[in-house]
């Protein structure tokens, strides 16, 4: 979808400009901040409409009562699930039935999708993001906005930007270089705006190097809209912090929710004593009614909430979850066959209270929640006798008594299944996990489960990385995420055969917390949050450190094998303005259908090594990938593309350079000048000249092929028109 053209005529067809100048100074006034928690203003006399929005991204909550929905909605699974897919196509199905859902409950505006990174396991809302890596979020992101926006809804992309943290978040300063805030934390909004043409964005809580986004002409105005053409409307989160004349001028536009605090009547005096201009207030107005009237809102009439719960969209959040849920070891124990087993022991407190989603703003009343203890006894019948011992004690205590009742209820089974996991209590919006091991003491519960039993399978139920410090001992692992209200048969599913867990890894399991990138500046102190990782996040910390992890970026095993042919590339140069396919066979060679994920990773020359006259560049870098499902024995052909934004870095550049140079006897240049690229003049996105290395494979350790490409680069930045790959 192109970049909205605030003056265009669509939807309804109205003429919004003449709709904005028939507006009096108070009524625009009033149209810049909600009127209640969910609502804008209305206009009667001119026919302009309430919008209500509606919290996501995993679901439509419509209106609340108390912090909790009045009605129910279709629960999918939240976003590193989602994440855990790699497959755009089931993203964009998934955010078309929350876009339907927020129709159905009156709401033409949903909050979502979250495109922050997993910058750190301890982040308290790392489920409700995508990955660790910013061009799987980005592309991913696309196929979000794309299955709202294609349903007449509004789609919101957050939060604008650096809120990896949820301590003190709405007065600590993200501090983050230039070069890692463009080429990580502002490149996923850069996908949602100038490929997806996003219809609104929100501003983050924190500030960003000392100035909340709110204020910030230069995130809001010369990046937003200057450099990547957003024609949309922007908003604060909930109760952001704003400035009257500066959010205005910056490049806010809508202040939520009720009552005002820097816009509605502050905003009109401002006006009125001259602090503002008029003309920049009715820019605010006519973008958010051109959003508006381009998904028909302003034709809306209000409805009550009537939400439906479809069975196809059961089936689909059934399908989705499963693929998502990644096989993260397994010696042979996986699938289960039901005609071999006339015990199974199920332990662990998830396998009775399943968590299917996250805290916070996210969290929906689902129609119904399931459990996996439930859906193997209904599965199996009376066939398999079914054992249950939780492990924990009423009180959520995993003590040593609720311990060896399930220790003693796995003796003898002819298969143990241990779900463990956390909940929307422990991942949460408003708070950071303060550890990595499970909650309740769950790690001592499964290793003294797998002492007695290893041929067991441990299911773990979170929405970020835990530390698997037992991971060698299990006979299998599977990790499921918070997977939506049909993931307790998804589990089940994958667990006995029926389904694929078809998911690859989309944030690395490191060995321990002291190894993450953060690790020493998370959550942070006296109000600033250092990046100090700087580019390193993910696994472009581990790769570039040489550090071990437990499983690595992108990695996921299957119940069939797959072979990865010799990739070949439409030309062996790239050179300025210029494109390329990587073309690569993928062939089936088990005996049952299966999904691989194929991953294209660039390195750039001598490995990214700093040297004079080159820049600092992790190890490799995703920059494309292909999710395929094959039958046993078929091949298929995935055509990856690159430009040369997928070979580019961003240069700060050296302004003060010229005037340095100057002072400085030429007798201390003894080796000659150094290389022009050291210190450019104009910032930008910049390729240098070099061999360049594209490795395929299907996770980040796991290589299959490497192939070179010549790349002609050049001391000019990039054309500004040149988007994302």
């Amino acid at each position: 979808m192109p970049a909205l053209d605030p003056n265009a005529t669509v939807g309804s067809s109205r003429d919004i400009a003449m709709l904005t100048g028939a507006l009096t100074l108070d009524e625009k006034a009033a149209l810049t901040v909600g009127i209640d928690n969910w609502r804008t203003a209305s206009v009667p006399r001119l026919g302009i409409p309430s919008v209500r929005t509606t919290d996501g991204p995993n679901g439509a909550r419509g209106a609340t009562l108390g912090g909790e929905s009045i009605t129910p909605s279709v629960c999918i699974p939240s976003a590193t699930s989602l994440g855990a897919t790699w497959d755009p196509a089931v993203v964009e199905q998934a955010s078309a039935i929350v876009a339907r859902q927020a129709l159905e409950k009156g709401a033409r505006v949903l909050l979502a999708p979250t495109v922050n990174l997993h910058r750190h396991p301890l982040w308290g809302r790392n489920f409700e993001c995508f990955s660790e890596d910013p061009v799987l979020t980005g592309k991913l992101a696309v196929a979000f906005i794309d299955g709202v926006q294609n349903n007449g809804v509004v789609a919101t992309i957050k939060h604008f930007v650096g809120n990896e943290v949820e301590h003190e978040r709405n007065t600590s300063s993200s501090e983050i270089d230039e070069r890692a805030l463009r080429e990580l934390y502002l490149l996923p909004f850069e996908y949602g705006v100038r490929i997806a043409g996003v219809l609104a964005v929100m501003t983050s809580y924190n500030r960003v190097n000392g100035r909340y986004v709110p204020d910030d002409a230069r995130l809001l105005d010369d990046i937003l809209r200057k450099e990547w053409g957003f024609a949309g409307f922007v908003m604060t989160d909930w109760s952001g912090i704003a400035g009257t004349v500066a959010a205005a001028t910056a490049g806010l536009d809508l202040e939520m929710p009720a009552p005002a605090r820097a816009f509605g009547p502050a905003l009109a005096d401002a006006v009125r004593s001259g602090q503002l201009d008029e003309t920049r207030l009715d820019e605010m107005v006519q973008r958010m009614l051109t959003v508006f009237d381009r998904v028909g809102a302003l034709d809306d009439v209000a409805v009550d909430e009537h939400p439906e719960d479809r069975e196809e969209d059961r089936a689909f959040v059934r399908r989705a979850a499963a693929d998502g849920i990644v096989l993260l070891a397994n010696d042979g124990l996986l699938p289960l066959d039901p005609a071999g087993l006339g015990r199974i022991a199920v332990v662990g407190p998830n396998a009775e209270r399943l968590a299917i989603m996250g805290g916070g703003s996210a969290r929906v009343l689902p129609y119904y929640v399931l459990s996996p203890l439930t859906v193997l006894r209904e599965r199996l019948g009376s066939a398999v006798e079914i054992t249950y011992a939780p492990g924990v004690a009423s009180d959520g205590v995993a003590d040593a008594p609720s311990i060896e009742a399930a220790v003693s209820a796995v003796e003898g089974a002819d298969a143990v299944v241990l779900i463990v996991g956390t909940d929307g209590v422990w991942e949460s919006e408003g708070h950071d996990r303060e550890t990595m091991e499970l909650p309740r003491n769950q790690d001592e519960l499964v290793r003294r489960v797998l002492a007695v039993h290893p041929r067991s399978v441990v299911v773990v139920n979170s929405g970020s990385p835990i530390s698997l410090t037992w991971a060698d001992s299990a006979a299998a692992v599977v990790q499921t995420w918070f997977g939506g209200q049909e993931l307790a048969n998804a589990i089940v599913d994958v667990l006995l055969g029926d389904s694929e867990p078809a998911g690859r890894l989309p944030t690395t399991l490191p060995m321990c917390i002291e190894h993450t990138p953060a690790f020493g500046s998370f959550p942070g102190e006296s109000s600033t949050v250092r990046y100090s990782e700087s580019l390193l996040v993910g696994y472009r910390w581990y790769e570039t450190r040489r550090l071990p992890v437990r499983f690595a970026f992108g990695h996921g095993l299957s119940y069939t094998s797959f072979e990865i042919g010799p990739p070949s590339a439409s030309a062996s140069r790239l050179e300025p303005g210029g494109r390329l396919n990587i073309d690569v066979p993928v062939t089936n060679t088990g005996r049952r259908r299966g999904a691989e994920v194929v991953q294209l990773y660039v390195a750039p020359p001598e490995g990214g090594r700093s040297r004079p006259g080159g820049r600092f560049r992790p190890v490799k870098e995703l920059r494309a990938f292909a999710k395929v499902w094959l039958d046993p024995g078929e091949t298929t052909t995935v055509s990856l593309e690159l430009n040369e934004r997928s070979f580019a870095y961003y240069d700060i550049a050296d302004t003060d350079w010229a005037s340095l140079r100057a002072r400085v006897p030429t007798t201390v240049f003894h080796h000659g000048p150094l290389p022009a690229s050291l210190h450019r003049s104009e910032p930008g996105w910049y390729v240098d000249s070099g061999a360049y290395q594209v490795r395929i494979g299907r996770s980040s350790a796991d290589i299959a092929h490497v192939i070179e490409i010549a790349v002609t680069g050049g001391n000019s930045p990039l054309h500004s028109s040149l988007g994302p790959q």
